[in-house]
């Protein structure tokens, strides 16, 4: 069943595959594919799961989604074609503008609580 459902992914990506050697030529698509395979390392390692681990203490969703969308896409450009890498090139825009957006407005909340007073406390023990 797995076959009959990756055979169109597969018949797609030989087909952009001859397109892009035929456009580019052989090594251009090998060196886009080494390279892509070392970015999408490079994401997976440092922006990745360690992103995700450091901050599953606050588990918001958006940064869960930020932090696994890079490492989804990390994986798809290690993945050699030329629709994964589109599609990891999708995925990390998405990811980086949750990030950024979310972000943003997590840092705008804290400003808005840290006018707070604070009041100093000392306790003292009776014996």
């Amino acid at each position: 069943m797995i076959r009959i459902s990756l055979l169109p992914y597969i018949f797609l990506e030989i087909v952009m595959v001859v397109l892009y050697i035929l456009e580019f030529g052989f090594l251009s698509f090998f060196a886009e594919v080494f390279l892509s395979a070392i970015i999408g390392v490079i994401l997976i390692l440092n922006y990745g799961f360690s992103n995700l681990f450091n901050s599953i203490n606050y588990f918001n969703i958006k940064d869960i989604f930020g932090s696994l969308g890079i490492a989804v896409a990390g994986f798809a450009l290690i993945i050699p074609g030329v629709i994964s890498d589109i599609f990891g090139i999708i995925l990390i825009i998405i990811a980086m503008f949750w990030k950024f957006k979310f972000k943003t407005t997590k840092s705008s909340q804290s400003r808005q609580y840290s006018d707070d007073e604070i009041i100093d406390v000392e306790i003292i023990e009776e014996r």
